[in-house]
């Protein structure tokens, strides 16, 4: 009764200063329980960081306890630090609680009541959104609100709402964990990252989590915000709340903040005593996708590891597209029947053009494996010739079809097309294609008279009546057989 009386007093107070109430701030600076939380310091033996080498960083730079920065395309894991040692999450929870909602649940059409267990089951110093009991929330604002404003009595309501109890959907947090590959030493015992000792995870398989989920685009969208304009909501009673906007504790989202990274796209705070403060953030610069884990860190220092692990990570892992691959070496064929004047003398160089430009089919990896790709990207590309390389080529023609071949992204398709228009010689002889077309053009049903097609047939037949002749004038004859006279007969006495 005296926190709601103190709830309305402070309202009271909000509507006399003028204060928008639509409006829910950040979390405070510290809480009743963060202070009694002591930061974790950097070791009086640790390198100092170097932002101008940022390739060069050392586990002695973090704050953090535990730490892991990995690819996301491919989940190569590019740095760790204690990956493996179990950790509380907080927080960072939500992460697989809201992912599970958003995969399972019609954002648009479901709508979940607040229960009142769900309010009462957050301790008096965790964050909530807040909503009441009796309010009615669609799923998708619930899931966005309780990302943003890390509300613990939303995160309960997810819960309720998708598998009837907390204990419930923590079994379906345990299975969809294990499905997506984290090891036995994950385990999840309520939907918001309450402090529970049963209740923990590394950041090797966090990051696993987190990775899953941000292959989801309204998850993407969620958490690359540290606002959210929620609608207003109605409720059991009858009176709901009116709209307000929500906003989060993600400094490393607000460019109003010291601690601000431009190249941050998300993702989720956390803290408790025994979880320290934690972040899994993830960044993307020039087509490269990074995300990061940092459990038990200090208030300030999960944003300065945080930061330190992306620049690192971007030093480490190149990106590259199959266009300019094959540009840095492409294709060049030798054209015929091309005009005597051709300075190149049929020589042409062709560019390549994306059959469908929404394709992302960018390559990303370390130094290493693009040098393989370069090296042997004829292996992984094939090319179908659309049209003879006979001039007249016209700039633009498409000469084939180049197919390049992914492990990530599967297949995509290029025109290669001619660079230069190339004329064809004024007496160069018809293509096949020319007659073809030339004889279907033709009304006539009788060929076309032409000297050209009697000379040879004429010349070969006045040929053959000259060699015949030739033979029969100098044919040898035969010489006649000897005449002898007839024997006489002749009789023996």
């Amino acid at each position: 009764m005296s926190r709601r009386l103190l709830a309305l007093l402070l309202t009271a107070a909000l509507l006399i200063t003028g204060f928008p109430p639509a409006v829910c701030a950040a979390e405070p600076a510290s809480t009743p329980e963060e202070e009694g939380f002591t930061d974790p310091v950097l070791s009086p033996n640790a390198i100092p960081w170097d932002s101008k080498h940022p390739e060069l960083l050392d586990p002695s730079m973090l704050y953090a306890r535990s730490a892991i920065l990995i690819e996301a395309s491919t989940g190569e894991v590019l740095f760790e630090k204690n990956a493996d040692e179990i950790m509380y999450p907080a927080s960072t929870t939500k992460i697989l609680t809201c992912y599970i909602a958003l995969q399972m649940a019609d954002l648009e059409n479901d709508v979940v009541t607040i229960s009142q267990n769900a309010v009462d089951l957050v301790p008096p110093t965790y964050a909530t959104i807040p909503v009441s009991a009796g309010e009615k929330v669609p799923m998708g604002d619930l899931v966005a609100a309780t990302l943003v404003r890390s509300g613990n009595e939303g995160a309960n309501a997810i819960a309720e709402y998708m598998s009837g109890s907390i204990s419930s959907f923590a079994d379906l947090m345990n299975q969809t964990a294990q499905m997506l590959g984290c090891s036995q030493d994950t385990h999840f015992t309520n939907p918001s990252g309450i402090h529970d000792e049963n209740h923990y995870t590394t950041v090797r398989d966090m990051s696993i989590i987190a990775r899953a989920a941000m292959t989801n685009e309204r998850f993407r969208e969620i958490v690359s915000s540290n606002t959210y304009a929620m609608p207003a909501t109605e409720s059991v009673s009858g009176a709901g709340h009116p709209q307000r906007t929500l906003v989060g504790g993600t400094h490393i989202l607000n460019p109003e903040n010291d601690y601000f990274y431009p190249d941050a796209i998300g993702v989720k705070t956390g803290f408790t005593n025994a979880a320290g403060y934690c972040f899994v953030g993830a960044a993307k610069r020039g087509g490269i996708e990074l995300i990061s884990v940092v459990f038990y860190s200090s208030k300030r220092g999960r944003w300065t590891d945080t930061k330190k692990l992306m620049e690192y990570g971007f030093t480490q892992v190149e990106s590259i597209s199959p266009e300019s691959l094959y540009a840095e070496e492409p294709r060049v064929i030798d054209i015929t029947g091309f005009a005597l004047d051709d300075e190149k003398h049929g020589e042409l160089t062709l560019g390549i053009r994306a059959v469908d430009e929404t394709k992302d089919m960018t390559i990303v990896g370390n130094s290493a494996k693009i040098d393989l790709l370069r090296e042997n990207f004829s292996e992984v590309s094939a090319i179908r010739w659309t049209r003879d390389f006979r001039a007249p080529i016209n700039v633009g023609d498409v000469m084939g079809i180049l197919t390049f071949y992914s492990e990530s992204n599967g297949t995509a398709e290029y025109e290669l097309v001619a660079t230069r228009s190339i004329a064809m010689r004024e007496d160069a002889p018809p293509t096949l294609e020319q007659i073809e077309a030339y004889t279907a053009a033709d009304e006539n049903p009788w060929p076309r008279f032409s000297w050209d097609l009697l000379v040879p047939p004429a010349a070969l037949l006045l040929a053959l009546l000259w060699l015949i002749r030739f033979l029969r004038r100098h044919r040898k004859k035969r010489p006649k057989a000897p005449k002898f006279a007839p024997v006489k007969k002749r009789y023996l006495r």
